[in-house]
């Protein structure tokens, strides 16, 4: 019998359920990035150094992990819509404020209670939108989903090339406001997620208490996951934190080229980002992110400028092979955990990560500036360390998470139950 078309195997529950969860991370997106291609014009109006600014970039980071982990407990006792609708209503809030901010201490305040949402956002939205989509295609939405980055960050390239040069930079943290509209369709549309209520009814009936997370079995999980996200969102951090800044300052470039690059950075992340979650599906996790990752490699002095003539072709595979790899991650992180405790699981790992890579925009910044290295070499430099630690923990993994190196052995573990789960690490 010739099986169905994956498209067609999700419930209309299921579409919406996952629509939710890429609607939210594509305003996050937007609302994260619109500080990175204004830093400068800020920087300017309040009188301070690009280290500076790249430092709100830092304490937006640091706090993503406490918002992610609150994010996880309550996502674990109380269902996944409801962390998900507050941390939308939360970052969109603290953004949409900074368009009336009168100090520099006020941006760096609310970028920084920004960064609680934004962790929370991402924690409830991808175990809700995994959890709910059929197995056989998780490695495909994985992509798509974590793809909706780029399409938040491309839309942000485009509106501040538009917005900025007519209103100003502050006209764009109130466009930042917008996703606080979307908790109103999510409280009366989105459903929520079946393997949370059936695990949740199942703990009731035999009276479980609930699963710590710190376990000794889980440990080995937690810290290697830990330790790819951080080599994963110091990439990241080292391709965009100061990239707009370089191409202002360094190429005299005006907002609408900039925005033109960016968006060609976003075009090959959600490229990347989708066949990096294919290749997961099909063949496995660890060849979906070591092979962009040293791809990578040589594609770099292009993205940084020094063909200036092809800063666009660098910007395109600086996104498909730098930032790919992120195609990878709903998948990865959500199969690793068993469902009693996965969504503060996920939550922990992919915050810590974040943590760990918190530092790079503005240590890339304070490095340019007491050695006088130029931006680009310093990104360059950044995101190659970064993207080589990336491949290592992928090709010499741990034995307990040997099954990477299968489609079936990643996909797989996320449906097994507690004890089976449990056992399993």
């Amino acid at each position: 019998m010739t099986q169905a078309a994956w498209w067609r195997e999700p419930t209309k529950p299921q579409w919406i359920s996952f629509t939710a969860a890429w609607l939210g991370w594509v305003l996050d997106a937007f609302d994260f990035t619109i500080f990175l291609l204004v830093m400068p014009e800020i920087a300017k109006e309040f009188g301070v150094t690009h280290s500076s600014t790249a430092g709100a970039i830092t304490l937006t980071l640091l706090v993503r992990l406490a918002g992610g982990y609150c994010a996880g407990l309550a996502a674990d006792r109380w269902g996944r819509k409801l962390p998900l609708m507050f941390s939308l209503l939360w970052f969109a809030v603290m953004d949409g404020s900074i368009a009336f901010a009168g100090s520099f201490t006020t941006v760096l305040v609310l970028r920084t209670l920004f960064g609680f949402g934004m962790g929370a956002e991402w924690t409830a939205g991808t175990t809700l939108a995994m959890e709910n989509w059929p197995k056989r295609s998780r490695g495909i939405a994985s992509g798509v989903l974590q793809g909706s980055w780029a399409v938040g960050y491309l839309i942000a390239g485009l509106v501040a090339g538009w917005v900025v040069p007519i209103w100003g930079w502050r006209a764009l943290f109130i466009i930042a406001a917008v996703p606080a509209l979307l908790v109103l369709p999510i409280r009366m549309w989105v459903p929520e997620s079946e393997e949370w209520e059936a695990r949740k009814a199942q703990d009731k009936a035999e009276h479980k208490a609930t699963v710590p997370v710190l376990q000794k079995a889980m440990m080995p999980r937690l810290i290697w996951a830990s330790l790819v996200m951080a080599f994963g969102f110091g990439s990241y951090y080292g391709l965009t934190g100061l990239h707009a800044t370089m191409l202002k300052t360094q190429f005299s470039l005006d907002g609408t080229a900039v925005g033109t690059i960016v968006a060609l950075f976003n075009i090959g992340m959600m490229v990347g980002a989708i066949a990096c979650g294919v290749t997961a599906s099909k063949k496995s996790v660890v060849m979906a992110v070591t092979v962009p990752a040293i791809l990578v490699l040589p594609a770099l002095p292009l993205y940084v400028g020094m063909v200036p003539g092809l800063l666009g072709v660098g910007a395109f595979l600086g996104g498909a092979l730098g930032a790919g790899y992120s195609g990878v991650t709903p998948l990865l992180l959500t199969s690793l955990f068993p469902a009693e405790l996965r969504a503060r699981a996920v939550g922990l790992v992919y915050h810590v990560g974040a943590f760990g890579a918190a530092f790079v925009p503005m240590g890339m910044a304070a490095f340019a500036e007491t050695t006088g290295t130029g931006l680009g070499q310093t990104i360059a430099l950044a995101v190659g360390i970064s993207q080589l630690g990336l491949a290592a923990l992928m090709i010499f993994r741990p034995k307990a998470m040997a099954a990477l190196g299968s489609s079936e052995g990643t996909t797989g573990a996320m449906m097994a139950g507690p004890s089976t789960a449990t056992e399993a690490h």
